[in-house]
């Protein structure tokens, strides 16, 4: 039997429900202290907020249940929005992470059924959905990459951290590839529509990037 991502047993306040009155309130806020443009940017802003916060504490429960944050199997994975180039790796393997549709995203993952995403969970699947009530609204197919979204409709970007490196060793990265050395960098680009591909490492290192990620939903 196939479940809906969304699909939930439980009763109560859902992450969908969250995100809408999360929407509402913002849209009326916004309406008082600026016009519509104003409006649906802020509302937008705020679906990002909720929805990093909620992938955030997944990704916890995500670390407990299996030892470890998963790690993307494809970062240089890109798709084409709007005729622009975003790189969708991380926004893959998050999505497998957090509705256990596939595995085929995550780095040394082995599946115990269809490892490719198809918008639907068996019985496997289904024991390791760690963002229970995924709503449809937070993530999207490309061809047949499933991958997550932030409000602006722009792939949430993902990067474990790499092992550090003993000293004298040569098994792990000697350089970093995220700013949180020991846990992984998560952002989403809300408005900034000129950094697609850029990496939360080269923001750190770019005074002109860093001013541009001011826009950006970040975990550091």
């Amino acid at each position: 039997m196939k479940l809906s991502i969304h699909q939930s047993a439980r009763s109560g306040f859902t992450l969908i429900e969250l995100i809408t009155v999360v929407s509402i309130i913002a849209l009326l806020f916004s309406l008082v202290v600026g016009g519509f443009s104003y409006a649906d940017r802020y509302s937008k802003r705020q679906k990002t907020e909720v929805t990093i916060k909620a992938v955030r504490s997944a990704l916890e429960n995500y670390s407990q249940e299996f030892g470890g944050y998963p790690d993307v199997k494809n970062p240089s994975t890109t798709v084409q929005i709007t005729n622009k180039s975003y790189i969708v790796g991380g926004a893959a393997c998050l999505y497998q992470a957090m509705s256990g549709d596939g595995t085929d995203a995550i780095n040394g993952v082995k599946s115990q059924g269809v490892p490719n995403s198809d918008g639907e969970l068996d019985l496997n699947e289904a024991k390791n959905v760690m963002l229970k009530d995924m709503p449809k609204e937070l993530w999207t197919k490309s061809g047949q990459i499933y991958f997550m979204i932030d409000g602006f409709g722009h792939p949430i970007r993902y990067v474990k951290a790499a092992p550090v490196a003993a000293p004298g060793s040569t098994s792990a990265s000697a350089q970093p590839r995220t700013i949180n050395l020991s846990t992984y960098d998560i952002w989403a680009l809300n408005e900034d529509n000129d950094n697609a591909t850029r990496d939360s490492v080269e923001v750190s290192q770019s005074a002109v990037l860093n001013t541009a990620s001011q826009v950006w939903t970040k975990n550091w």
